[in-house]
């Protein structure tokens, strides 16, 4: 059974990190360019978002016994096969796990148009993706 306290705390992160970079987006395309204090606030809070959202995926994953993710992103599609996501969502949150390991691993290689894109087009994903946790976890019995 899914540890409701500790969903509670990565979805609280996951929003906190989505307010963050909803705050950047009234930044001009050509200010984030050229800013790179804005350019690290986004996408340090990007990956902290994300991360957040994959922790609890997985989380949800191996505590519901639906197996055990080998990659970061294989848990939105095991969530997606369970009918706690849209396997569309499931797959926008594949690839955004897949730009966090850029963010991490190759952060010289991000295109930054690209980042200032999934900016502005992006973090509803996250938003949608904390709805369906929430629904799951009010149908979830509470343990005893």
């Amino acid at each position: 059974m899914v540890d409701k306290d500790l969903a509670r705390i990565r979805l609280t992160y996951i929003d906190t990190n989505v307010r963050i970079l909803e705050g950047k987006r009234a930044i001009p395309r050509e200010d984030f360019l050229e800013d790179t204090d804005q350019q690290y606030v986004v996408l340090h809070a990007m990956q902290l978002a994300i991360q957040a959202a994959i922790d609890l995926a997985a989380h949800f994953v191996t505590d519901e016994g639906w197996g055990v993710p080998v990659r970061s992103g294989q848990a939105f599609a095991i969530l997606a096969d369970n009918k706690v996501l849209a396997p569309e969502l499931s797959a926008r949150l594949r690839a955004m796990a897949s730009f966090r390991n850029l963010i991490v691993h190759e952060y010289g290689a991000l295109d930054l148009n690209v980042v200032y894109r999934l900016l502005h087009e992006s973090l509803p994903d996250l938003r949608l993706f904390a709805t369906a946790i929430e629904t799951f976890l009010s149908k979830s019995p509470d343990p005893e």
